[in-house]
């Protein structure tokens, strides 16, 4: 996807879907050459905090998967890297359903300007936590082994209060600040708070 997604100048974004479960991560990147780096960072966490094997992997013929590095790196690792037919998204039916599903959901979220991508984040870390038609489990519970605790959803764009850091807090004064919640913070993958 081209133009900025964030304020902090990410311009495109990568998902990475299991095609057992559905899980999906989503990665955002300022420019299309730091795919093989989230690759690795997608690949170090299934591979050490999941104990799972990445053993193949199909991209359509976008430029980012085609550098020799990329190559090298599947190569290396024992990964094949499936490449589908020109013009065909048909051949990558999970991953093109998928980047329309979040794509429908961040446009439903959107009424603030520059926000696309935290969008993006909570739209892919809702749908993992939701049951995907003709199976009882969400693609987290298949992924992760446990069922995902939903207590802690707020509805996108309420009212936050985030407490004023200890250093800047004076006796008289507010202690928290009201802000707009605009998605989850990153945390470790099994950590599901």
């Amino acid at each position: 996807m081209n133009g900025v997604l964030t304020k902090g100048g990410k311009r495109y974004f990568m998902t990475l879907i299991d095609d057992a479960t559905r899980f999906c991560y989503v990665y955002l990147l300022k420019s299309k050459d730091e795919t093989l780096d989230y690759f690795k960072i997608y690949k170090a966490e299934v591979e050490n905090q999941l104990e799972r094997k990445i053993k193949r992997l199909r991209s359509d013929r976008g430029g980012e998967y085609f550098p020799k590095v990329f190559d090298d790196f599947c190569a290396e690792h024992g990964i094949i890297h499936e490449r589908t037919p020109p013009y065909s998204p048909e051949s990558n039916g999970v991953a093109e359903r998928k980047n329309r599903t979040l794509i429908d959901l961040v446009n439903s979220m959107l009424d603030t300007a520059g926000m696309v991508g935290e969008a993006l984040l909570i739209s892919c870390h809702v749908l993992n936590r939701v049951p995907n038609k003709n199976k009882d489990k969400t693609p987290y519970e298949e992924w992760i082994g446990r069922k995902p605790s939903l207590s802690y959803f707020r509805t996108w764009g309420c009212l936050a209060k985030v407490n004023v850091p200890i250093n800047k807090k004076r006796k008289l004064g507010p202690k928290t600040v009201d802000c707009i919640f605009t998605g989850y913070a990153h945390r470790a993958l099994l950590i599901d708070s």
